[in-house]
């Protein structure tokens, strides 16, 4: 008789042990099946991520060809054609190796905040250029603004002292580059 409780003991025993080890398993489980909704809840998808990194970097640019812009009005206003032809090379590679690749992906990943970004980098980018006096590649500029936002010509954007439509923007790019073709020749 001992030896029948020993073993009814010992049965109940491993089989509290093993009920035990199964709801560890399923709480295990199920805290990692909860884990991962909650952290994939949390995040963006990858678009709206890819989308939230364009926007900075578009911004960052806007900043960064904004302020080559002010030195070389600076440059100009004051007369110095050494210091304006010395700013030429780094707006150069900048255009090259940053913007121009942002504006192709601001293109390719199309959201109405992208492509204000994008049409208000283009004409901080070619007031630049007029500024270095570069008004063929200003021209060229303008160009390229009129092709890629025709449909979105009213749109809103933040242009160097004030906010007006895209099309309005362009239309003042134009006078300047008249008055620049005027005054040169």
């Amino acid at each position: 008789m001992n030896e029948q409780v020993r073993h009814t003991s010992r049965t109940r025993g491993i089989l509290a042990t093993l009920a035990l080890m199964l709801l560890l398993c399923c709480g295990a489980a199920y805290a990692e099946n909860a884990k991962d909704n909650v952290s994939s809840t949390l995040l963006p998808p990858p678009a709206q991520e890819d989308q939230s990194v364009l926007k900075r970097r578009l911004q960052t640019a806007k900043r960064d060809i904004e302020t080559f812009r002010i030195f070389a009005e600076n440059f100009r206003s004051n007369g110095d054609a050494k210091s304006l032809a010395q700013l030429q090379t780094p707006v150069d590679e900048f255009l090259k190796k940053h913007v121009d690749n942002l504006l192709d992906q601001g293109a390719e990943n199309s959201t109405l905040e992208t492509t204000r970004l994008t049409a208000e980098i283009m004409f901080i980018k070619t007031r630049l250029l007029l500024s270095l006096n570069r008004p063929d590649a200003a021209r060229a500029t303008v160009d390229d603004m009129k092709k890629r936002f025709g449909s979105n010509q009213k749109i809103s954007v933040d242009l160097p002292g004030k906010t007006t439509t895209l099309d309005e923007g362009i239309r003042l790019l134009d006078e300047d580059l008249a008055k620049t073709s005027t005054s040169t020749k």
